[in-house]
């Protein structure tokens, strides 16, 4: 068998091969003799000859070149000579070991595989050969686009001296060296021959450069010219990276690591930071330059090296987290953060601008401020105990999650601000001179703090826990869960401020100093239904109304400066709260009892519920500085509910000046028994000025009007004994004396009577005032057209020209009428009456009227307890419609008939209470005959007459205060009787028919009814009607043409019996008449 080989390039396989010696002389083909060349070659590069058992063999199923066993002394290829595409394979355990040699010198697409276990190396001094010229003897060189691949476990060492021998030299570019194993070189370990290109390097072993000396000095990759190289590190480096001028990308994976300098040279260069399972690393090389941009794209990375110094200018976080070790405070750079990546530093290290579409983590164990911007769509963390101070506006747009210690919002000036919301599991601290609105929601476990003389504005529902401290200036809120769930802490000066209507904060509230916090409503109504305690005192600002509805116990004094602080609940006032009320302002209790230490008013205080009843309890001193004091009360008899106001114990006490406003809360008003209905109570030695001066209460108005009575403030009881005040509806009049037997001594005992309201007399006279009108514009036929048409030279003309007319009336109007009130009506009216005759014959006339009657009357009646007095006047406007037929005979007879409507309307303006209007009308009708004879040939006559008038009255309920009153007017007859005295006499200015007349008129009697209605009675006030009244007038008609006459009349009445007494001072008319 042969045994003795050479190894020879296969050309056709474009691998090294192993030959038996023993074909030598055999015939071959050019390429044979081609190969043989090249070998032969190879053997004077090598400068040694394989021994007989060769360590480097062709297999025989891939024509490689394998290379086994120890001890390979000879270069395996030959440089650029090689064939392209050589693949060479040291298997495991083979040793390929060339002294001042290359081990192996390949050209183009080469490729080498150094397996598990085996070693590549040489020990060249300076001057070492290879096949390449120039470059030193390197223990492996590939020309361009090859890959060598060392496994793990596998080795490419460089140990000579020689300054220009590196582990690995690529001549060219396009080569790619996978590293799992192990590249040492004694100088650089891999060295990038080329000017131009580029080159890639897998680094997952260790390359060790300088045999672990002079770390600095020494490189693991070096490059010249535009060289670029794309190196990925997952393994050690020993040693420094310095790239050349090219384009360079560095890939460092956690896992990776550098004992020296990394340099990127020239060009753009691009530094990535990756992970594969998303493990933590540090990137720490001495130092970094050189490099235009950083990626972080996986991974969590400590990234140690400052990077305005290592020249990046744009860094990007897409994926993971970069964590900035050094201070870039002064980076100028791009820095942005990808929606997956995560920037973490602390503020002082930070940049001072930061595009975060992800999330920038401020890890902040001490005490920093922040000055920079960060924008983008992302958020922000902080972490770490110290504190956190942003003084910028903010752009970013996402979530702001405070982990750890403070987070701070400003520092005391005009700038400092977040826009979106809010993870507070820490602390948040706003501290602004100026006006900040946070609009995104504040949660988790954390609280804020209120720093700063601005005003700070929470819009959201926050769901915060940790509470809120108001340590200075003002915090507004726009929603009732703006301030979380926690406790509202004020300290002296600051205020609480709302702005949206209709707010229910149910934080508890401490009052931590024992000055003045401001609760400030604006316009708007808002409620505190959580608990109000601590020492400090609230003064409640703006016109709007605040509610408390918790059980407050705060100690310090309670100021209403503005607006109206009201009750939402029993007992939610503090007992132990001195309260103030301002002038303008309200304490409203709003049917809710309450009890406060001391309380002094210049406001308004109002008990007034839905139901009478409410109490307010003063333990101390209460002080009336001409302020409103409501009371709710059943206006009824003296067993109704009223609020009361209670002074209770030795110090309190009543003083200065209370108006005392009553509140209907139903009842029809009825006589009060006894004491009346009591409003103001002194208990356990209060009191009120009762039983001295009696000025610390006043009820406004002097009055309040129930139904048809009124109620009146009293001090003391009935007896004048005590210091509780009432209200009743009755008062003391001394008793008419009682005829007894002579010698009877002893003055009667005095006795209650009504205090009936003022509008009773008033609308109790209005419908006999009415009448009083209707009757003056109906008249009778003389008073109304004047007395019969005449020739020019005086005999009596009846024709049948049609006529017009008018008169103008005025009026006294002076009635007493007896009944419940016995009012009285004293006044006068006035206006007019016109007409014309639609139907003219000799006997017959027909036609219509229109009229306006306008007057003031006083009234006096029995009110207020009083006879007679004076309690308003009716202001009346009346509105007529009539028509009349008149028939005349030859024979002095005549017959007239009116049918007469009326519409009324009438103000009811009472001295001492607000006016009231209403309306009504009327119907009224008349018959009215008389008879002239002649009393012989003086020109006189005289004429019986009588007159029969129907009237009916009817008048609309009147809304008044505290009542509803429906008139229930009498319907009556009204009799005339009466004689005339007529003349007729020719003068120089025409026909004169003067003429006298005596009447008695007699109404029917019955009686006006003025119902006062309640929700539940009625009370009825009657006044009575029916009269005899004696009327005397004189007047006359002068024709001063056969088409134009003047007439009037000037009369008076006298009151001549029944219950009504009718008169008038003087009352007249006059009028004109024309044919056409």
């Amino acid at each position: 068998m042969n045994r003795i080989f050479r190894v020879v390039w296969n050309d056709a396989l474009a691998l090294w091969a192993v030959a038996s010696e023993l074909g030598r002389g055999h015939a071959r083909s050019t390429a044979t003799t081609q190969g043989v060349a090249r070998l032969a070659a190879t053997l004077l590069v090598a400068a040694a000859s394989l021994p007989a058992s060769a360590a480097c063999t062709t297999d025989a199923n891939t024509h490689a070149v394998n290379c086994t066993g120890a001890d390979q002394a000879a270069t395996v290829g030959s440089g650029l000579a090689t064939p392209a595409g050589t693949a060479v394979l040291v298997t495991s355990g083979a040793t390929v070991s060339t002294g001042n040699a290359s081990a192996i010198s390949l050209g183009d697409t080469a490729s080498i595989v150094v397996q598990s276990g085996a070693t590549v190396q040489n020990s060249a001094a300076n001057g070492g050969a290879s096949p390449y010229a120039g470059i030193g003897a390197n223990t492996i060189e590939v020309n361009n686009n090859s890959t060598i691949a060392i496994e793990a476990g596998g080795a490419v060492i460089a140990s000579g001296v020689g300054t220009t021998s590196e582990a690995i030299n690529p001549v060219g570019s396009g080569n790619t060296i996978t590293n799992n194993g192990t590249i040492s070189s004694a100088h650089t370990a891999i060295w990038f021959q080329a000017g131009s290109g580029a080159n890639t390097v897998v680094n997952t072993g260790s390359i060790v450069a300088g045999a672990g000396t002079n770390l600095t000095t020494v490189t693991v990759i070096g490059a010249s010219g535009t060289m670029a190289v794309d190196f990925t590190n997952k393994g050690s480096l020993t040693g420094s990276l310095a790239f050349a001028g090219g384009s360079d990308a560095l890939r460092w994976y956690t896992g990776g690591s550098i004992t020296g300098n990394i340099s990127g040279g020239a060009g753009a260069d691009l530094l990535t930071l990756n992970s594969d399972n998303n493990a933590n690393g540090t990137f720490a090389p001495l130092s970094l330059t050189g490099f235009e941009t950083l990626v972080n794209n996986s991974g969590t990375w400590n990234f140690n090296a400052a990077l305005a110094p290592a020249g990046i200018t744009s860094t990007t976080v897409l994926g993971g987290t970069l964590i900035l070790g050094a201070d870039n405070s002064a980076y100028t750079g791009s820095m942005t953060v990808g929606s997956g990546g995560v920037l973490q530093s602390s503020a002082q290290f930070a940049p001072a601008a930061i595009t975060d579409n992800g999330l920038v983590r401020f890890a902040q164990p001490d005490n920093a401020t922040y000055a920079g911007l960060v924008s983008g769509t992302g958020g922000i963390e902080k972490t770490g105990a110290g504190t956190l101070t942003l003084t910028q506006d903010q752009a970013f747009t996402g979530t702001t999650t405070i982990s750890a210690g403070v987070l701070q919002l400003g520092n005391g000036g005009t700038t400092g601000s977040v826009t979106g919301n809010i993870v507070d599991n820490a602390t948040l601290v706003i501290n602004r001179s100026d006006a900040l609105t946070l609009p995104g929601t504040i949660s988790g476990t954390g609280s804020l703090v209120k720093e700063g003389a601005g005003t700070t504005t929470l819009t959201a529902a926050n769901s915060y826990s940790g509470g809120t401290a108001l340590k200075q200036g003002r915090l507004n809120v726009g929603n009732s869960l703006a301030l979380g769930s926690g406790a509202l802490a004020m300290d002296d000066g600051t205020t609480l401020g709302f702005v949206a209507d209709g707010l229910n904060l149910a934080n508890a509230v401490v009052l931590t100093g024992n000055n003045d916090p401001v609760i400030d409503t604006g316009s708007f109504s808002a409620t505190l239904s959580g608990n109000i305690s601590g020492g400090g005192f609230i003064t409640k600002l703006g016109s709007g109304t605040l509610t408390l509805s918790g059980i407050n116990s705060h100690t310090g004094a309670t100021d209403v400066a503005e607006g109206t602080l009201k009750a939402g609940a029993t007992g939610t006032f503090s007992a132990a709260s001195a309260h103030t009320v301002q002038s303008g302002a309200t304490l409203d209790l709003a049917g809710f009892s309450q009890t406060v230490a001391s309380l002094a008013s210049s406001g308004t205080i109002s008990l007034v519920g839905a139901v009478p009843g409410t109490s307010l309890t003063v333990n101390g001193a209460y002080v009336g500085d001409n302020g409103v004091l409501r009371l709710g009360t059943f206006l009824g008899d003296s067993t109704s509910v009223s609020d009361r106001l209670v002074l209770n114990g030795a110090s309190a006490s009543a003083s200065g000046r209370t108006s005392v406003q009553i509140t209907q809360l139903g009842g029809l008003g009825a006589p009060t028994a006894g004491n009346g209905i009591e409003v103001i109570s002194a208990l356990n030695g209060a009191t009120t000025t009762a039983q001295t001066t009696k000025d610390a209460f006043t009820l406004a108005g002097g009055h309040v009007d129930a139904g048809a009575y009124e109620y009146r403030l009293y001090a003391a009881d009935a007896s004048g004994a005590g210091e509780n005040w009432y209200l009743r509806s009755t008062t003391t009049a001394p008793a008419k004396p009682v005829a007894g037997t002579s010698g009877s001594s002893g003055s009667p005992a005095p006795v209650q009577v009504p205090a009936y309201r003022v509008e009773v007399p008033l609308l109790s006279a209005l419908p006999s005032q009415v009448r009083q009108m209707d009757l003056a514009m109906i008249g009778n036929l003389h008073q109304r057209v004047g007395d019969d048409d005449v020739k020019a030279g005086g005999a009596a003309s009846t024709g049948t020209g049609r006529r017009a007319w008018g008169r103008v009336i005025a009026t006294d109007i002076d009635i007493r009428q007896q009944g419940t009130v016995s009012p009285y009506s004293n006044g006068s009216v006035k206006g007019f009456q016109a007409g014309t005759d639609l139907l003219a014959t000799p006997n017959w006339r027909a036609g219509v009227y229109a009229g306006q009657l306008d007057g003031s009357v006083k009234v006096s009646g029995f009110a207020s307890g009083i006879a007679d007095l004076a309690v308003g006047s009716n202001d009346l406007r009346s509105q007529y419609l009539g028509a009349y037929g008149t028939w005349t005979a030859d024979s002095g007879f005549y017959a007239d008939a009116v049918l007469q409507a009326g519409r009324h309307r009438y103000t009811v303006e009472p001295m001492s209470a607000a006016r009231s209007a209403g309306k009504g009308d009327s119907l009224m009708a008349s018959i009215e005959v008389g008879q002239a004879f002649a009393l012989g040939a003086s020109g006189w006559k005289i004429e019986p007459q009588l007159q029969l008038i129907h009237q009916h009255l009817g008048l609309n309920d009147l809304a008044i205060s505290g009542a509803r009153v429906r008139q229930d007017s009498d319907d009556g007859w009204i009799a005339r009787a009466g004689v005339r005295l007529k003349g007729e006499f020719a003068t120089g200015l025409g026909t004169l028919q003067p003429y006298g007349r005596f009447n008695v008129y007699k109404a029917s009697a019955g009686a006006d009814v003025a119902r006062f209605i309640g929700p539940a009675a009625s009370t009825d006030i009657t006044s009575r009607t029916g009269a005899t009244v004696s009327e005397l007038a004189g007047g006359l008609t002068l024709a001063l043409n056969q088409t134009t006459s003047i007439y009037g009349e000037i009369g008076k009445l006298w009151a001549s019996g029944g219950a009504t007494d009718v008169k008038t001072s003087v009352q007249g008319s006059l009028g004109l008449r024309m044919k056409w």
